[in-house]
């Protein structure tokens, strides 16, 4: 038997009376897992049960029904805790303290000792982008500042699972490439990550596979790496090479100034630019993608044509 994934939900089902005497489905007989080496995202709107599905799956939460798995057994176990990396949405840190000083506290609290616990502070402090604003005071944080903490937090300890909620809240466009490399990085080095994030397009770039929630239940799984990727570059005089790119990349399809063509991964787009170059294209932009998920994500989670 193979290793068994690095998170489970099985038919898990979480709900809350209401003060009318209803009823509150948050999650509904969801199920997913998530395996060593790749990312999973969880897309839906506010109150979908994206949160509370990543609190069952940490124990935080327990479920009325179901069960959650973490590396094939209880999140409760201590030993499985020390595998895990967590970062939640706006998280809160003592104001009077810096961000070295949180960091350094919470590696020495996962056994590390003083000097090393120093260094890894410095270490990810940096590795996520905030090596200067983590000498001062957290109470000076903006909210991507705060948000960055979180997350070089989680990833203290070297993590084989690393859950993610919203972790590209308040970034500006640096730190969210930034997120993006980090990210390929975790899932290089083998481990297993779940993201919940409204950004679509960074969700198109990284991840592998996509989970679409509604009340509480999942309507669909799309697999990125079956779909494959889009490629879509913007040419200046893509008018006057029309009937030349169709030699040039065969089964590529010309929409006014944009050419479009289905890849199987990313390795590929470098000599395809450079071959559009080659033949005289004036390129303006290039974008990868996977599915268009905003079009998915209203068809599917919206419900609209």
């Amino acid at each position: 038997m193979g290793e068994p994934p690095a998170l489970e939900l099985r038919t898990v089902s979480k709900r809350y009376r209401l003060r009318d005497g209803g009823e509150l489905a948050a999650v509904d007989s969801l199920s997913l897992e998530v395996r060593g080496g790749e990312i999973v995202a969880l897309l839906g709107p506010n109150g979908a049960g994206k949160t509370t599905s990543m609190q069952i799956a940490l124990g935080l939460l327990h479920a009325d029904s179901g069960e959650a798995r973490l590396f094939g057994g209880s999140p409760e176990s201590l030993a499985t805790r020390r595998r895990l990396g967590y970062a939640p949405d706006a998280p809160l840190f003592p104001k009077a303290l810096t961000g070295l000083e949180v960091l350094a506290l919470h590696a020495a609290l996962l056994g590390f000792r003083r000097r090393d616990a120093e260094a890894r502070a410095i270490r990810f402090a940096g590795e996520v982008g905030i090596a200067e604003p983590a000498r001062r005071r957290i109470a000076t944080y903006s909210r991507g500042q705060q948000q960055r903490l979180g997350v070089a937090l989680s990833l203290l300890g070297d993590p084989d699972l690393v859950l993610l909620d919203e972790p590209t809240t308040g970034l500006d466009p640096k730190g969210v490439a930034a997120m993006r490399e980090l990210l390929a990085g975790l899932r290089a080095r083998g481990a297993a990550v779940l993201l919940n994030s409204h950004l679509l397009s960074e969700v198109e770039r990284v991840c592998d596979r996509v989970l679409f929630i509604k009340g509480g239940r999942v309507l669909r799984t799309h697999d990125m790496r079956v779909q494959g990727r889009r490629l879509e570059v913007r040419l200046a005089n893509a008018r006057q090479m029309a009937e030349r790119l169709v030699e040039v990349l065969p089964g590529a399809r010309v929409e006014g100034d944009r050419v479009h063509l289905e890849v199987e991964s990313e390795a590929p787009v470098p000599g395809i630019v450079r071959r559009l170059v080659e033949a005289g294209g004036e390129v303006l932009e290039v974008r990868l993608a996977g599915a268009e998920l905003e079009e998915l994500y209203l068809r599917i989670v919206e419900d609209q044509a």
